[in-house]
């Protein structure tokens, strides 16, 4: 899966020790200062009347933040903008809250490589706390705060007490779904499905922190919950309990190869129904999706195999391979592109603490506008007619199953 990026575009680097991000024409430093100037103007929009324009701003103010890696400026302005989601958070409605938790997310991603990261985590985690577990506040924003809280301690939290009490406010979000004393599973709106999805997805995401022996102790409890939420009516919430059965029995058979669920039959039963599913009743995508999911699920469970992806990173002329072959990467990686959407490229390219996180090592050396025009000028085009590229076409196209979801993820 090829992840691209705009080759016009000249990327700000990350390093906190190169301030200037190596721009060395007049050009480069005009555009940055142009680029600045703008964030700035939205950083004063956030403050107007208008709900409108508050949330507009703050839109414009974290698609700014994706496209670059804005490290060096807001080591001086990030008290500024966690002022703006705090009062977003806390005084705003529906999309203007939203708009504010993705900033969030953001802003600590910008600064994940840098000591202030844990210091802007710690000042928005009460307030994303408080507007997550507030029943009466409106679904999105707290969905997209449950996103944002996980994200957030994720790349921020140097302190396994953070991460566990934020492991218990998801817990105490998405236990909603499971089963009532009756062991009747309960029958929530969409609404609440997704909010309840959002919070399993950031728990098993700090699940990726815990050490293999911490999960081996609590994942028949887990798993229990997990088996649970497989008989749920929401196919996104199925999705991601199978996902979180396969990081569970990955951990633990980290710690023990031998390790197994003692309701291990039931499990492997209700998995394999899910990776057969016909009903005709499930939408037809809901379907393709699923089975293609659960596959996988039920090769971990029973065969101890994972999944093993290579997906291309970085802009044309400085491709990586990454391989994503545990389902803590898979999870971390599809975390990162859903926060930064069209900023995935730049920001594995560039920012240090996201590369960190996939041990990329440094970044490559930032190139200006005709050096990376050379660079792409002299790479070597594929020859699309070779033998060799015929035969592999042919392989592929005489072995797809249209019937099975594509694995892809948005860039």
């Amino acid at each position: 899966v090829a992840v691209g990026e705009d080759e016009d575009t000249v990327s700000l680097g990350s390093d906190r020790t190169d301030s200037t991000a190596q721009l060395t024409d007049d050009e480069g430093i005009s555009e940055l200062e142009t680029y600045e100037q703008k964030v700035r103007e939205a950083m004063d929009l956030a403050l107007e009347k208008s709900v409108h324009t508050r949330t507009n701003a703050l839109t414009s103010l974290t698609t700014a933040f994706q496209k670059r890696v804005l490290t060096p400026f807001l080591l001086d302005h990030h008290q500024t903008i966690c002022d703006l989601v705090e009062r977003s958070l806390r005084k705003g409605r529906g999309p203007e809250q939203v708009a504010a938790a993705r900033l969030a997310s953001l802003l600590i991603l910008s600064l994940s490589q840098v000591n202030e990261a844990e210091a802007v985590y710690k000042m928005l985690e009460p307030v994303l706390t408080v507007a997550l577990t507030d029943p009466s506040g409106p679904l999105a924003g707290r969905q997209e705060c449950a996103y944002t809280l996980a994200l957030s301690a994720f790349l921020a939290c140097h302190d396994l007490a953070d991460v566990t009490s934020a492991m218990n406010t998801l817990h105490s979000v998405f236990s909603g779904s499971l089963p009532k004393g009756n062991g009747e599973l309960p029958n929530h709106p969409p609404a609440v499905t997704a909010l309840h999805t959002a919070a399993l997805n950031g728990f098993c995401l700090l699940l990726c922190l815990i050490s293999p022996t911490s999960i081996y102790t609590m994942a028949n409890k887990l798993l229990r919950e997990m088996f649970d939420l497989l008989g749920c009516s929401d196919v996104e919430l199925r999705i991601q309990a199978g996902e979180g059965v396969a990081l569970l029995y990955e951990g633990a058979r980290t710690h023990d190869d031998d390790y197994f669920w003692n309701r291990e039959g039931e499990l492997c039963s209700a998995l394999k129904e899910l990776a057969t599913d016909s009903h005709k009743f499930r939408a037809k995508k809901d379907r393709k999706q699923q089975r293609a999911s659960f596959r996988d699920v039920v090769r971990t469970v029973e065969e101890g195999e994972l999944p093993c992806e290579t997906v291309s990173v970085g802009p044309q002329h400085q491709r990586q391979e990454l391989l994503l072959d545990t389902w803590s990467l898979k999870l971390q990686y599809s975390s990162l592109c859903r926060a930064l959407a069209q900023g995935l490229s730049t920001h594995i390219t560039f920012n240090v603490g996201v590369r960190d996180v996939f041990s990329l090592g440094p970044p490559p050396m930032q190139l200006d506008r005709n050096m990376a025009a050379l660079a792409r000028r002299g790479q070597k085009k594929p020859n699309r007619e070779s033998p060799a590229s015929k035969a592999r076409q042919m392989a592929r196209n005489k072995n797809r199953d249209n019937r099975a979801a594509a694995k892809t993820y948005d860039d």
